[in-house]
């Protein structure tokens, strides 16, 4: 079982359930930089970004010394490196990145040092992770581009596995070698065999755990907890479109007394509505704000004013046309009006005429039964 891990995010703050798509139609890339934009911008990254310049400037020292050609000591420092990097003491996110440019490096060192059993380990490594991203001929000699193309690329030609995620409960984010990947319960085809790095984000909590994928397929499950606020039925429920009603009780139900922030979007021709709203202890929607974006690469700037409002709280209380807008409207409650008939028991047209006509008219939203007013 995968071990349990809160998000950085201060107890005494409000929780981020997520961004997300409400319509098929907003593109996953777009998705994918808010996901990544919000989460640099409201501190969840802020841990791996201490590290990051220390990472990289290791692996300059690495690549320093290799240029100098201590390779023993290289090899030592960039195994230690790739340790660190692999560790489960900070969150997979742009650590993945670095860990394929330091797998490189290893490949490197180790065919010069004659071990060309480390070196295909460290490149097929390296090409499960960034199968797109081969090593860059202006930065490699043209013998480790060759045998980079033998040991890892012809050798794992053709060899495809699916990782299936399991989560309870259901609808966490999943990403995987520091991508977003989607929402569980979903299954992940045409990976290279090799090692990957899963990480799972449901609300406030995250697991992860390195999947070895060697001759077959793995199905992994993980337990967040029932009590956990997961961000996938949260926008499910907002996908319906119901009216803020029922958004809020999906919210009440699940939130266990906390306040919390999302956002979601919207295609508009062209560009794109994102919907920002703050949900209060005890479920009510208390904040909602909207930013328009022209592009899927237009400046996420206004995004981050509208995410330090709902975090702070100072977002403005919703309306009830941008309401319409952000929830939709919920389902007609239309039921059958039913006129009283003369004692002979023939209806009287007239008069049902009359009702059928002050019906269209009123707004007050009374309805009108057989029983009377409720």
């Amino acid at each position: 079982m995968l071990t349990l891990s809160l998000l950085m995010m201060a107890t005494s703050g409000p929780i981020w359930i997520g961004v997300d798509a409400l319509e098929s139609d907003v593109p996953p890339v777009l998705v994918e930089r808010l996901q990544v934009g919000a989460a640099e911008f409201l501190g969840l990254t802020q841990a791996e970004k201490a590290n990051i310049q220390g990472w990289q400037d290791r692996l300059a020292a690495v690549d320093a010394a290799f240029r100098q050609g201590n390779l023993e000591a290289s090899r030592g420092a960039v195994v230690r490196l790739i340790a660190d990097l692999t560790a489960d003491s900070h969150p997979w996110l742009e650590s993945v990145d670095l860990l394929a440019d330091a797998l490189l490096m290893l490949g490197q060192i180790q065919l010069l040092l004659d071990d060309e059993l480390g070196a295909a380990a460290a490149f097929q490594s390296h090409h499960a992770l960034r199968p797109q991203s081969p090593p860059n001929p202006s930065l490699y000699r043209p013998v480790v581009l060759k045998a980079y193309d033998r040991l890892a690329v012809t050798t794992l030609a053709g060899a495809r596995r699916s990782l299936q995620v399991q989560v309870r409960p259901a609808g966490a984010t999943i990403w995987l070698d520091g991508k977003p990947r989607g929402q569980a319960p979903m299954t992940v085809s045409a990976l290279l065999p090799g090692r990957h790095y899963l990480r799972i984000v449901a609300g406030a909590r995250s697991v992860q755990q390195i999947v070895d994928l060697g001759n077959e397929g793995r199905v992994i499950g993980a337990d967040l907890g029932a009590d956990a606020q997961t961000a996938g039925a949260f926008f499910a429920a907002w996908r319906e479109r119901a009216g803020v009603e029922r958004l809020q009780r999906a919210a009440s139900a699940s939130g266990h007394g906390r306040v919390r922030f999302a956002v979601g979007v919207v295609r508009v021709k062209e560009a794109f509505e994102l919907f920002g709203l703050r949900i209060g202890s005890s479920g009510q929607i208390v904040g909602l704000g909207v930013v328009r974006l022209e592009s899927a690469q237009a400046s996420l700037k206004p995004v981050q004013e509208m995410l330090r409002g709902l975090r702070d709280g100072s977002a403005p209380p919703p309306s009830t046309s941008l309401s319409s807008r952000a929830f939709g409207q919920a389902p007609s409650r239309i039921k059958p009006v039913i006129f009283g008939a003369i004692a002979s028991g023939v209806l009287v047209a007239g008069a049902a005429a009359v009702g059928l006509t002050l019906w269209m008219q009123d707004s007050s939203g009374i309805v009108i039964e057989p029983g009377g007013l409720r």
